[in-house]
């Protein structure tokens, strides 16, 4: 499932000075970008991991918290106004901003030559264009024995969070639609519009590029390793589920704080629930 309009290019520089909030233990909304970088230097630890490279590292806030944890860390984003932000951040935090710099994960011209121990892409890829380049651009980065840790929206959690995705979901990816005669189509496309209440999304009215306008891929967990892993040489040892929901994300802003409570306990599981009840997961890999 995709959505596209603006580019995330555009959306990034708008979002580049508030970014930081995002890693903030009482972000508003919920903490899922610091739940996953605390898993993800938990996993690096265990590995040995020394040398890092974060691709897609906005504004260098999980970079700084890296290189406090005593990991030696480069980054890139794509976003202008990330890296200026992003060199800012590391002189504040007493660091070189010659760590950070602007590259495009999909062009391997502008990527560094050396090898890394492990290679975070974290929010990059439901942005990609074409993964495949992306995943094989990162594996040459790579060490022989190296680990990437790969973050990807969740498709199943669209089998649970019954809104517009849900639908795009059952519409697009269990029924095949196309062998549908049209008044049926329809009728399918009705049903499920009145079953969910879908409200799609809207253009902000203040001019900004709301998230829903840019392109945004989910990937199934379940078919991930075969379709995109494998042609490219690379093998899955571990997929991490974060960003639990406790009940539907219509519930959020219902009752928040209940919300926030209960999802937070899940998010310390490592149960099958993951699948379905987390909306992104980090897949762990390394080279075949």
């Amino acid at each position: 499932m995709t959505s596209k309009n603006k580019t995330a290019r555009e959306y990034y520089d708008q979002e580049a000075p508030d970014y930081k909030k995002m890693y903030e233990p009482r972000y508003e909304k919920y903490p899922a970008n610091l739940i996953r970088l605390k898993l993800i230097i938990k996993r690096l630890k265990q590995n040995k991991s020394r040398k890092i490279l974060d691709t897609g590292c906005g504004t260098a806030i999980p970079m700084i918290k890296l290189l406090k944890q005593g990991f030696d860390v480069n980054g890139f984003d794509y976003s202008k106004q990330m890296v200026e932000f992003g060199k800012s951040e590391l002189i504040s935090a007493k660091y070189s901003s010659k760590r950070i710099f602007q590259a495009d994960l999909e062009k391997n011209k502008t990527l560094p030559t050396k090898k890394f121990d492990a290679i975070l892409s974290l929010g990059v890829f439901p942005h990609i264009k074409n993964e495949k380049i992306a995943l094989r651009n990162i594996r040459n980065c790579l060490n022989k024995n190296g680990k990437t840790f790969i973050e990807f929206r969740n498709e199943l959690f669209a089998t649970f969070s019954m809104n517009k995705y849900s639908a795009d979901f059952y519409l697009n990816e269990l029924i095949d639609i196309q062998e549908i005669p049209t008044k049926v189509k329809n009728e399918l496309i009705n049903f499920y519009s009145k079953k969910l209440s879908i409200k799609r999304p809207t253009k902000q009215k203040n001019g900004r590029i709301s998230y829903n306008e840019i392109l945004a891929k989910f990937r199934n967990p379940l078919t991930i390793e075969d379709e995109l892993f494998k042609p490219e040489k690379m093998k899955i040892d571990k997929i991490h589920f974060y960003h639990y929901h406790a009940m539907p994300p219509n519930f959020q802003s219902k009752y928040p704080k209940l919300f926030i409570k209960l999802s937070k306990k899940l998010e310390k599981s490592d149960s099958w629930k993951g699948y379905f009840l987390s909306s992104a997961f980090v897949v762990e890999s390394s080279k075949i």
